[in-house]
C-alpha cells in the first residue's frame, strides 16, 4: 500500500513544459504517439521513452496514465479499435428491424481494414504473445469475454427484432463467438491477401449465420 508521499509523487504532473504550453490531452497525445512507435517498432521493441519523447512528455507521465507498456497497448486496442466495434454493436442492438446491418457491417468492416492496418497487425502480434504468456493472455481473455458478451446481447435482441422470438443467452453468445473469430479470420488474410476478401464477404456470413439460426432455432 503506497505511502500518501508516494501517492502525491505519483500524481505530480510530469508532462515536459512544451506539452503543458501546448494544453494538449496528455493521454490523447500519448496513445497517438503509441500508435507511431508500436506500428514502427512493433510491440516487443517499441519503448515507453520512445513513446513519450515522440508524445512530448517525461517518461513519467506515461506510467502516469498507463501501468506499464502493456497496459499502454491495451488502451491503445480498447480505444482505437474496440470503441468502434461497440459503436457497431450498439447500432446492432438499436437499428430497426427492417435496416439491413450486414451491409453496414460489411462497410465497417472494410473501413477498418483501410485506417486500421497498422493496429490489426499489433493486435496480431499481441494475440501471439498472449498464447505464450499466461498473464498477458488472461487479460486478452478478460477483453474478448467483455466484447463477446456484449456482441451476443446485440445478437440476441437482433434476432427477437427479426423474427419476434427471443434468442437464449447462449445462443447468442455462441453467435458472437463466430462472428468475433470470423472477422479476426477474415481480417489476418485480408492483411496478407486484401484481394481475397471481399468487401462483403463479412456481411454475407452475418445473413448465412441469421438464417441458420432461424431455421433451427
Amino acid at each position: 500500500m503506497p505511502t500518501r508521499a508516494q501517492a502525491t509523487t505519483r500524481r505530480q504532473d510530469r508532462r515536459t513544459r512544451a506539452a503543458r504550453d501546448e494544453h494538449r490531452d496528455a493521454r490523447e497525445a500519448l496513445l497517438d504517439a503509441a500508435a507511431e512507435v508500436f506500428a514502427a517498432r512493433g510491440l516487443r521493441d517499441a519503448s515507453v521513452d520512445e513513446v513519450a519523447e515522440r508524445a512530448g512528455y517525461s517518461k513519467g507521465a506515461v506510467y502516469w496514465h498507463f501501468e506499464s507498456k502493456d497496459g499502454l497497448f491495451l488502451a491503445l486496442l480498447e480505444e482505437r479499435v474496440d470503441r468502434p466495434t461497440r459503436e457497431m454493436i450498439e447500432l446492432l442492438e438499436s437499428a430497426p428491424a427492417d435496416q439491413d446491418m450486414s451491409v453496414e457491417a460489411s462497410r465497417r468492416f472494410a473501413e477498418r481494414m483501410r485506417a486500421q492496418r497498422e493496429l490489426l497487425l499489433l493486435e496480431h502480434e499481441y494475440w501471439l504473445r498472449a498464447v505464450r504468456d499466461a498473464e498477458l493472455r488472461e487479460r486478452y481473455v478478460e477483453r474478448q469475454a467483455r466484447l463477446r458478451s456484449a456482441l451476443g446481447k446485440a445478437l440476441s435482441k437482433r434476432f427477437e427484432h427479426l423474427t419476434g422470438r427471443p434468442l437464449d443467452a447462449e445462443r447468442g453468445e455462441a453467435m458472437a463467438t463466430v462472428l468475433m473469430s470470423l472477422a479476426a479470420g477474415l481480417a489476418q488474410q485480408g492483411l496478407v491477401e486484401p484481394g481475397a476478401v471481399g468487401e462483403g464477404l463479412l456481411g454475407d456470413a452475418v445473413v448465412l449465420l441469421y438464417k441458420g439460426a432461424t431455421q433451427s432455432y
